[in-house]
């Protein structure tokens, strides 16, 4: 702006009363030494422009510190995250398998596509898919099939009973075939020439059969009565478990739908051979086989507790307690505790033999 523009504003102020002589000679005198040309004060709205932009890139810079710590936190939740689930992604195989091993064997022939319905009759077949109860007093058929969570009110008498899921049977069962995967619960007597259990099985008045196969946990009220006995897992029979050949296996069973503990008890066991053992492993869980009587012709014990034991042929395995043992042929390991042994009598043995030639061995279930 001019030096003239500006004196010329001064004198106007001064005649509109706006600042004193004074105060128009103080900066008159002020300005008459300038050049011509004063420079100019920016205007107001330069100067906010100029302040807003800093502000603008003082927050532009603050965005891109925060996106580098987002990113940055990211990456470190992603390794995290990575690092927890990587273990459980490689055993993934290992599992279906199991879940493959456990369950195939109750599937294999089932035919779900024929299941539109919770309940489905045709000739010679029942079948419940998801869920659904049927009635029979008492049912008869050829196939009975429940995939989910079934309920049969009254007696089951069929060719083939098969069960993948939950499936209550209010009655009693008589079949020739019995499958079981998952949760299988028999209130009245199972009478069934094959029975295959994996998971787990309840029975409320005693199993008749000729082969019995139990991977998982059974309890069983009654007596078990059949040719061939597998117990694989942890059971607990109130009655007596008598058969032709006795084989249990103690010890966790991880590859049941069901992990049980491998604890066996049961009061009383008459067979001709009895094989209990414990299988190795790095982690074997707490098992053990509780009785009161076992008597047999071969008998090999492991981790059993027992008041008495008889057999012609016996071995006191490892971690063995054992009252009183009759035996013609007697091994008992070092870390096995047996209170008395006596040889077996000439008249113990006959008994014996005249008991198992009359006695004869269940014939199992007809349909």
């Amino acid at each position: 702006m001019k030096k003239s523009e500006i004196l010329r504003r001064l004198v106007e102020r001064l005649a509109r009363g706006e600042i004193t002589e004074k105060t128009y000679l103080e900066i008159k005198a002020r300005y008459e030494n300038e050049p011509e040309e004063i420079p100019e004060s920016p205007p107001e709205e330069a100067r906010v422009a100029e302040e807003t932009g800093r502000a603008a890139e003082d927050a532009s810079r603050a965005a891109e510190d925060v996106s580098r710590a987002t990113e940055a936190f990211a990456r470190s939740l992603e390794g995290t995250i990575r690092a927890a689930i990587e273990p459980v992604i490689r055993n993934i195989p290992d599992i279906e398998r199991k879940i493959r091993e456990s369950v195939e064997p109750a599937l294999r022939n089932i035919d779900f596509s024929e299941f539109g319905r919770s309940v489905r009759t045709t000739e010679g077949s029942v079948k419940i898919a998801g869920s659904g109860v049927v009635t029979g007093n008492p049912l008869r058929t050829q196939e009975f099939k429940s995939a989910g969570s079934g309920r049969v009110v009254g007696d089951l008498e069929a060719r083939v009973a098969k069960v993948a899921g939950s499936c209550v049977f209010e009655g009693n069962v008589t079949v020739q075939e019995f499958k079981s995967a998952g949760s299988a619960k028999v209130n009245g007597t199972l009478r069934a020439h094959a029975l295959h259990s994996s998971g787990s099985l309840s029975v409320g008045r005693g199993i008749e059969g000729h082969e019995v196969l139990v991977r998982g946990s059974l309890h069983l009220e009654g007596d078990l009565k059949a040719h061939e006995v597998h117990l694989a897992g942890g059971a607990k029979i109130s009655g007596m478990l008598e058969a032709d050949e006795t084989r249990i296996e103690l010890g966790e069973n991880s590859m049941c739908s069901v992990r049980t503990r491998g604890e066996v008890s049961i009061p009383v066991i008459k067979s001709r051979e009895i094989n209990v053992r414990r299988p190795g492993g790095f982690f074997r869980g707490p098992c053990e086989l509780v009785a009161d009587r076992i008597e047999g012709e071969e008998v090999h014990l492991e981790c059993t507790t027992a008041n008495y034991v008889r057999g012609r042929e016996v071995s006191i395995g490892p971690h063995c307690r054992v009252g009183v043992v009759e035996a013609l042929e007697l091994r008992v390991h070092e870390s096995a505790e047996v209170r008395e042994r006596r040889p077996l009598s000439k008249r113990t043995r006959e008994e014996r033999a005249d008991h198992e030639e009359h006695a004869g061995h269940p014939e199992g279930a007809r349909s």
